[in-house]
């Protein structure tokens, strides 16, 4: 079998709709935690039914003849097999996927269920492994990560569009590469695009590709593009509402028509590519204010997937440190341990940073503590460190001209609003009424390293 929907036997494949796809999703222990709405459809079984109950128990008491999470949990890999719901004498095809963490140890089994008469070519009573690439480093220990992780398997079984909406740094990657590893493009590229890390001018040929002369320094040769690169599988769009408006026309055409023009291109083509896009800004706003297109805001805004600050999650705090702590200390060749003051000192924290403050401040902590064991103190000497803020700038004394004595004067304006925004690239631009791309710009011209 092939996951996101295709069922392979003796070399024939053919999809499974969408929105016939049950989702089941229990922890590495083979406990329930949570069903989508398609799977209590197909199986009339409910999710307060299951929800919390070990799989062992649940084919003792007769809720299906076999559980496909047990044999997972057995192989330590995707098995597919045919399941009898004994209540309502249905068969269903299922497929369990392993999701591991840093140490190989499975912490959730995912299973994707559809009717048994869209899969004639089973057998019955058998079980099939397949190979595939381990998914890993995915921590969803709150009950909103993990109707977020249902949600997102879910999306990933069908080719639509998906726009996942959160705070910068709360894990909007993680989620965009679990979508395209469930769907049935996981064995084409992932194709990564942040809007916001490309000059403005040079976007839409970093994106699209360019023939050969379109401008000036152009390869004679003639480039392809990154969505090129993504051809036959998932291009990612981190930070959307970055893009140009100009860009904007050029995205809603590969959308709607899977179609793109290179740069100096006279004549469309055609790419099959699926697209994810992500961003932390109010499109709805940006909207308003003419900065994005509504109709492309609605062809991105099909399959919504909203991940909430670290702080409004705080179960998964401490999961997430001691991941963080274990994927750190191996790369540092050490063994680091928290005490559980220090584990409830970091639980307590806010994390305006979100996910990527929390690994940073794990990472300071894993180099920088002389011990072993991480303390509160620790943790809240490396919480409460704060750049030097500078009371007055002033222009370079050598400087001898106009010219230099503003440039300095920018650069230092721009270094000191950083830092008083911890470095948030979006945060800073607005406070300095810039766009971000031209705050990204500037920064490049001074060579500054953030």
């Amino acid at each position: 079998m092939k996951n996101g929907g295709t069922f392979l036997t003796n070399n024939e494949s053919f999809p499974a709709p969408a929105q016939e796809t049950g989702v089941y999703l229990t922890d590495g222990s083979a406990f329930t935690l949570g069903v989508n709405k398609a799977y209590e459809l197909l199986s009339e079984i409910e999710e307060k039914e299951v929800i919390g109950r070990h799989m062992q128990k649940l084919e003792e008491e007769g809720f299906y003849d076999r559980s496909v999470t047990l044999l997972v949990l057995k192989h330590k890999a995707p098995v597919t097999i045919e399941q009898k719901i004994l209540r309502t004498r249905k068969h269903v095809v299922v497929t369990g996927n392993p999701i591991f963490n840093q140490v190989g140890d499975i912490i959730f089994v995912v299973t994707t269920v559809y009717p048994r008469e869209l899969c004639p070519k089973v057998v019955e009573g058998a079980e099939s492994m397949f190979p595939f690439s381990p998914i890993t480093n995915i921590v969803a220990a709150s009950k909103i990560m993990q109707k977020i992780l249902l949600r997102a398997v879910q999306v990933a079984t069908t080719d639509s569009t998906v726009l996942i909406l959160g705070e910068s740094g709360v894990g909007k990657e993680v989620i965009a590469k679990v979508i395209h590893q469930f769907s049935s493009r996981r064995n084409k590229p992932l194709v990564k695009v942040s809007a916001s890390a490309i000059p403005e001018g040079l976007l839409e040929s970093e994106l699209f590709g360019y023939q050969s002369g379109a401008f000036t320094g152009a390869l004679k040769s003639g480039k392809y593009g990154l969505v090129h690169s993504a051809a036959g599988g998932t291009l990612f769009l981190d930070e959307i509402g970055d893009v140009s408006s100009h860009t904007q026309v050029k995205l809603l055409r590969l959308i709607e028509e899977k179609e793109i023009y290179s740069v100096g291109s006279v004549s469309a083509e055609h790419v099959d590519v699926r697209i994810l896009a992500a961003t932390n800004r109010d499109l709805p706003y940006l909207i308003k204010v003419g900065q994005f297109r509504e109709d492309l805001f609605y062809r991105l805004n099909v399959l919504p997937i909203y991940i909430p600050p670290l702080r409004e999650r705080v179960e998964d705090i401490y999961p997430l440190a001691e991941h963080f702590l274990t994927l750190i200390s191996r790369g540092h060749k050490v063994r680091k341990q928290l005490t559980p003051s220090a584990a409830q000192a970091l639980t307590d924290h806010t994390w305006p940073g979100n996910v990527r403050e929390l690994y940073n401040v794990m990472e300071r902590l894993v180099v920088l503590c002389p011990q072993d064991k991480i303390t509160k103190d620790h943790v809240l000497e490396e919480l409460s460190f704060k750049f030097p803020t500078m009371k007055t700038i002033m222009p370079a004394a050598h400087a001898s001209n106009f010219r230099a004595i503003m440039d300095n004067f920018e650069k230092e304006l721009i270094h000191q609003t950083l830092r008083q925004h911890n470095g948030n690239m979006h945060n800073a631009a607005a406070a300095l009424g810039m766009h971000r791309t031209t705050l990204i710009r500037k920064l490049q011209k001074y060579k500054t390293i953030l």
